[in-house]
C-alpha cells in the first residue's frame, strides 16, 4: 500500500508519503465524506482508507450498542487486507469515521473533529486532578493551626485541542499551540507573536482560519 501526505501548499507537500500522484487529490471541503471504518494510525486517516467496520469482529459491528462498546474496550479484533484475523489495543487506534465525518481517539474515547483543516479542531471531556489544603498563609498571621490536611478530587472538565493534520499530532488548543502550529506560516506566526496575551488568547482561532486558509487539506479521493 502506498501512502501519501494530504497537506499541501498549493501542490504537493513532499515527505517520505507522497507516492501517489497529484490528480488523486482533492481540496477538502464540507461535501467532502470520508470512507466510514477504523484508523488504525494516521496514515490512514491521509490516505481515507479506513477498515470496515463490517471487519470488525469484537466488539461486533452489528451489536446496536457497538460505537459506545468502541470507548468502553480494552482491544479490537479485526479481520486485515489479507484475511487475517488481527488484534489491536484500543489506545493504539487512531479514529474512526462515521457517516464520513472522522473522529478522533482521545482522553479514553472517540470525539468528532468539529472543525475539519490543515489545522483541525475538537472538543472532549477530560478528568482534571484537583489537590487542596496544606499550610494557609492567608491565616497564619490569625491563627496557630492554619494546615489543613490535602485532598485529591478528580473532576470532568471540557477542553479544546487541535489535530496538526500533518503528522496527527494533538494539541491542546491555547495560545502557546497556535505559535507552534503557525511555524509554517513565518509571517502570520511573527504577526501573531506580537499581540499581547489576551489578544492572542481571543484571536488564536482567528489566526488558525486564516492558516487554514493559506494552507488548504487535500485528501486522497476515493
Amino acid at each position: 500500500m502506498k501512502y501519501i501526505f494530504i497537506i499541501l501548499c498549493n501542490s504537493i507537500l513532499i515527505n517520505a508519503f507522497c507516492q501517489k500522484d497529484s490528480t488523486n487529490l482533492v481540496r477538502y471541503d464540507f461535501s467532502f465524506r470520508f470512507n466510514d471504518g477504523l484508523y488504525l494510525d494516521f496514515s490512514g486517516v491521509l490516505t481515507n482508507n479506513a477498515i470496515p467496520f463490517e471487519r470488525i469482529v469484537e466488539p461486533s459491528s452489528d451489536d446496536p450498542s457497538f460505537f459506545e462498546l468502541l470507548d468502553e474496550i480494552k482491544t479490537v479484533k479485526y479481520y486485515d487486507n489479507f484475511g487475517s484475523l488481527k488484534e489491536i489495543n484500543i489506545i493504539n487506534v487512531w479514529g474512526y469515521s462515521r457517516h464520513g465525518k472522522p473522529y478522533v481517539y482521545w482522553a479514553g474515547k472517540f470525539n468528532l473533529i468539529s472543525y475539519l483543516g490543515s489545522v483541525s479542531h475538537f472538543v472532549t471531556t477530560v478528568m482534571v486532578q484537583y489537590t487542596t489544603g496544606g499550610y494557609d498563609p492567608f491565616y497564619g498571621s490569625y491563627y496557630y493551626n492554619n494546615y489543613y490536611p490535602p485532598r485529591t478530587y478528580r473532576s470532568e472538565e471540557l477542553k479544546q485541542f487541535f489535530i496538526d493534520f500533518e503528522t496527527g499530532k494533538v494539541f491542546p488548543a491555547d495560545s502557546k499551540s497556535v505559535e507552534v502550529l503557525l511555524s509554517k506560516e513565518p509571517e502570520l506566526q511573527k504577526e501573531f507573536s506580537k499581540l499581547g496575551k489576551r489578544k492572542k488568547n481571543k484571536r488564536m482561532f482567528d489566526y488558525i482560519r486564516q492558516y487554514n486558509e493559506l494552507k488548504p487539506l487535500y485528501i486522497i479521493k476515493s
